[in-house]
């Protein structure tokens, strides 16, 4: 019996030898579509401070202060207008190209031994939604939800959750290339011979007893170690 991988002899199926062949490497995964997503998710979100600053600028444009009407000039009432759908269509871009990035990065985790968890729902994300809601609770709480300082106060909220957003997408983004690239390192390396250890644990260069040793780091032969010393016991 040989190796499939390095042709070296065997006397049982899953014997512990130097190439580790039993422990496969993370799957390939492609990250261009994730990037992109990425990309996505920054270019709306600047659309959506943006959006918010116009509305907030437009809306203390009008007469003694107060959002411009056809009555002010067709030109001020379009713009502001098209702000505030500018805004509402950034919003759901933002939630639609949210979910799917953290997808993305939730699956490129976990495909390189990590929980996705962490990396999808970055701090970011709840600043964001806490400043949506904020914005939305001071409108609806106001007495005159056209008040000067309730519109600069909602812009304000608005653009600082935008830019938690960026920050917290581009920290997640760069934390799962480095969870990546320390996943290639150690594929082109070392795998740790005990399972559920440290993936970074290298390999000694020189053998060892304990490297021979296939229940050490071998989960299929340790479980099966395991069944058949229960059995024998029953």
């Amino acid at each position: 019996m040989h190796c499939t991988k390095c042709g070296a002899d065997l006397e049982h199926p899953g014997q512990g030898h130097m190439c580790r062949s039993s422990t496969p490497p993370p799957p390939a995964v492609r990250t261009d579509g994730w990037n992109i997503a990425t990309w996505f998710v920054v270019g709306i979100a600047v659309v959506y401070a943006l959006a918010a600053i116009a509305v907030a600028v437009l809306s203390t444009s009008g007469d003694g202060g107060r959002p411009p009407s056809s009555s002010s000039g067709t030109r001020a009432a379009l713009g502001y207008l098209l702000a505030n759908l500018t805004l509402i269509v950034a919003i759901i871009g933002l939630v639609i190209s949210g979910l799917i990035w953290g997808r993305g990065a939730c699956q490129l985790a976990e495909a390189h031994g990590s929980s996705g968890r962490s990396y999808s729902h970055h701090w970011g994300s709840r600043v964001f939604y806490a400043c949506l809601i904020l914005s939305a609770a001071m409108a609806w709480l106001a007495a005159d939800r056209t008040a000067p300082a309730v519109l600069v106060g909602q812009a304000t909220l608005r653009t600082l959750g935008a830019a938690a957003l960026i920050g917290g997408v581009l920290h997640s983004r760069a934390r799962v290339l480095r969870l990546i690239a320390h996943a290639d390192r150690i594929v082109a390396g070392h795998y740790p011979p005990v399972a559920g250890q440290d993936r970074a644990w290298p390999l000694s260069p020189t053998p060892t007893s304990d490297d021979w040793n296939a229940s050490q780091w071998d989960p299929d032969v340790l479980r099966d170690i395991e069944s058949r010393r229960h059995r024998d016991r029953a």
